[in-house]
């Protein structure tokens, strides 16, 4: 690996675009003073993370951008590309290019291969490869002058920067700080753990009972709400119950209603039959009834007929005692007693013709009466009767009014206006008299055979009358079923009714009974939500019922009586327990850890120690071979040796390097006695063996052999010349002598305009 280019652009004196194409070997940079040579050197040291405007010759960073009279630019920027082709650098380029940028407005920028990246990167990159800020791969004129001075320490601290001892020393270092580090917190844990100790002591006491506390009431939760789920399903079994019920309700009801439409419909349709029925059946009764008034009456109307029949006869025998008393007497008695025997006469025919009249009307009133219950053979017979005495009362009627010379005034009958009858007519009135007597015999035997035609009829109605109440005995037995299946329409209705109201009312009572299942659930869930904050679908998720809930119950009970066991334990004490138990476990676990850190860390150092010491003993042997071959080309006649100044901190790796010089004169002298070229060359020989041990990819020499004289730098050359082998030096000098051993020569001139320019000439091939 080896720096293959430089690249400007901006950077202080370098106010237009510049390259510096570099190969392995000596390049010398020449130029008079003032021609921005050492401006390479700042260049380079800028892009490997220089941050110190001082160190790059400025008051500012800004100040490193290109400024003339007539020209600022607003950027600087410089590129450096390294040959990566043995992958010194662990990337999979051939070629790496390290690039910064800063702005005149502020900021800068960092890239590797045009990727934008942060110096760390780039730091980290090449850390492993030998160059970097504190390396001294890029050495000056002050610096190789001071070298010589340093303390024993300081040549020391050198020596492990440059062969890479500084870093294991950081990382020793940095397990120093967290060793400390570590033992302030195992201290730290120690006061607090003892703390907590002091509280936790008590707490578990308390803790155990706040356990026995949290088992009962977790017990009693889960018996509780496994209770609860079991009265929730029985609630809920109740409600389906009641459900069914109430559908099972709602269909009978309705089957009922269907039942009862149809019975009433049928009901509606018997019921005017029915009621035809009972009319025929009244109407048939009636009838009865008033054949039975008057077939009562048939007694009555016979013994009326005898005693108009002997009515008849008395008046027979009165108009007979009346005939004969009128035709015995009438020789010896006066005229006054014919005369009243012509009255009794009138008087008994007045009373036949009243008779008369009273048969009529009573004859006609039977047969009326008679006719309507009597057969048509019956009724035909009496009717002949009937018709046969009315003729006959009639003919008496009229013989009586025609032949006895009489009429009817009002009710009595009186004799017109003719003369008395004398007694030569009485004998011819009393043959026609006769004649009526013989009538009125004749109606006294049709009377009575009238009589005894209504003595026959009497025994026949008494069959009749036994026909027709067994006809409506026959009659009254088929309403009666009627009836008695009317009424089991209003039986059927009554019974369908009552079963509907039933119905009607336990559907209530199912109705009513939900309602206080849905009060009792909400009641059970608003209780266990407050008790225990947990929602019914968690707690049926997450619980099960209980499989005995009588021996649960007990149990709640018990629970219950424990709780009052337990009023002023605090019922987080074992929480709060676990909680600093916790955290004390953690803190030991933490003091355990710490302690092992602390045994890693004291191990890790003691490695580091022996590691350090045994890689500087390796290193310094060589460095140390290195010094005095160098010493002896610088100084023929000289010899040079690096000494271990040892001190009380040797373990620690805290010790001096001491340098021994002989330049000549055969003894010792110090080296603050020795000259400024004696100086610098001893110097060199330090650096560059140090070099030779541990080498980088480029050195760059800023005029360190400015105080040399001739002899001397004839020696230094050499030592550049011995060196360069494989190795790639820049040297920037104003030493004709030194641009001799140069592989490649670049001289820089400064223009008017403030810009370098930059003339470079190849001396030789390689090798040519």
């Amino acid at each position: 690996m080896f720096l293959k280019s430089i690249n400007l652009r901006g950077f202080k004196s370098f106010g237009t675009r510049n390259s510096l194409v570099f190969e392995k070997g000596v390049c010398i940079i020449v130029g008079p003073n003032g021609s921005g040579k050492s401006n390479i050197v700042d260049a380079i040291s800028w892009v490997l993370g220089e941050q110190s405007p001082k160190s790059l010759r400025s008051s500012t960073m800004g100040d490193v951008i290109f400024k003339s009279k007539k020209e600022e630019l607003a950027i600087a920027e410089v590129s450096l590309v390294f040959d990566n082709s043995d992958k010194s650098l662990p990337v999979e380029f051939a070629d790496v290019r390290f690039t910064r940028r800063v702005y005149l407005r502020g900021g800068s920028e960092y890239y590797i291969n045009s990727s934008p990246a942060r110096l760390s990167d780039i730091q980290d990159l090449i850390s492993q490869s030998g160059i970097g800020k504190g390396l001294y791969t890029i050495i000056n004129q002050g610096q190789i002058n001071n070298v010589i001075m340093y303390k024993d320490i300081e040549r020391k601290q050198v020596i492990d920067e440059i062969i890479g001892i500084s870093k294991h020393k950081i990382r020793r270092d940095k397990s120093r700080s967290r060793l400390a580090n570590v033992a302030e917190d195992i201290d730290r844990l120690n006061d607090l753990i003892k703390e907590i100790k002091r509280t936790m002591d008590p707490l578990e006491i308390e803790a155990k009972k706040s356990r026995e506390l949290s088992e009962i009431v977790s017990e009693l939760k889960e018996e509780e709400l496994s209770l609860f789920i079991t009265n929730i399903n029985n609630l809920n079994l109740q409600w389906d119950n009641e459900n069914k019920k109430t559908e099972e309700n709602i269909r009978e009801i309705k089957e009922i209603q269907e039942k009862l439409n149809e019975l009433n419909d049928s009901r509606i349709m018997f019921e005017d039959e029915h009621s035809m029925q009972k009319s025929v059946l009244e109407d048939f009764e009636e009838k009865i009834n008033n054949f039975k008034h008057y077939f009562n009456k048939l007694d009555s109307i016979r013994l009326l007929i005898s005693n108009r029949q002997t009515s008849v006869e008395t008046i027979s025998n009165m108009i007979d005692f009346s005939i004969k008393n009128i035709s015995d007497k009438k020789e010896i008695h006066t005229d006054g007693e014919i005369k009243r025997g012509k009255e009794e006469l009138i008087s008994c025919l007045e009373k036949l013709s009243d008779e008369i009249d009273k048969y009529s009307i009573l004859f006609d009133d039977i047969h009326k009466r008679l006719g309507i219950f009597v057969k048509p053979d019956y009724l035909e017979d009496a009717s002949e009767r009937f018709s046969e005495l009315r003729n006959m009362f009639e003919k008496i009627r009229k013989m009586i009014l025609k032949e006895l010379n009489l009429k009817k005034s009002g009710k009595k009958l009186i004799q017109k206006n003719k003369p008395d009858i004398g007694d030569e007519d009485i004998s011819q009135k009393t043959l026609k008299l006769d004649s009526v007597k013989k009538e009125v015999n004749k109606l006294i035997e049709e009377i009575s055979s009238l009589s005894d035609m209504l003595e026959r009829f009497s025994a026949k109605s008494e069959i009749f009358n036994e026909k027709i109440n067994s006809e409506l005995e026959k009659k009254k037995k088929d309403y009666n079923k009627k009836s008695a299946f009317y009424n089991n329409f209003d039986e059927k209705i009554s019974m369908l009714n009552s079963r509907k109201n039933f119905l009607e009312n336990d559907s209530y009572r199912a109705d009513l009974k939900k309602e206080q299942i849905k009060e009792k659930v909400k009641d059970l869930t608003i209780k266990i939500f407050d008790d225990y904050n947990l929602s019914l679908d968690f707690i049926l998720k997450n619980y099960k019922e209980s499989e005995n809930p009588e021996a649960s119950e007990k149990r709640l009970r018990y629970l219950k009586g424990r709780l009052q066991g337990y009023k002023n334990i605090n019922p987080n004490a074992h929480l709060e327990y676990e909680k600093i138990k916790e955290r004390f476990d953690f803190l030991n676990n933490q003091k355990d850890d710490l302690a092992e850190s602390k045994n890693e860390l004291e191990n890790i150092i003691n490695d580091l120690n022996i590691e350090i010491k045994k890689f500087f003993n390796e290193k310094f042997q060589d460095i140390n071979e290195n010094f005095k071959y160098y010493f002896k080309i610088l100084f023929p006649a000289g010899e040079g040796e690096l000494i271990i100044r040892d001190n009380e901190n040797y373990e620690e790796d805290e010790f001096g390097i001491d340098i021994k010089a002989d330049t000549g004169s055969n003894k010792s002298v110090s080296l603050q006695l020795l000259s400024g070229g004696e100086k610098a060359l001893v110097s060199i020989a330090f650096l560059f063996s140090i070099f030779a041990t541990n080498s980088s990819p480029f050195y760059i020499f800023d005029e360190i052999e400015a105080a040399l004289d001739d002899a001397n730098l004839d020696r230094f050359l050499t030592l550049v010349k011995t060196f360069s082998e494989n190795r790639q030096i820049i040297i920037i000098s104003h030493q004709k002598k030194t641009m001799e051993i140069a592989d490649i020569i670049y001289g820089f001139s400064m223009q008017s305009n403030g810009v370098t320019k930059i003339v470079s000439e190849r001396l030789k091939a390689l090798n040519v």
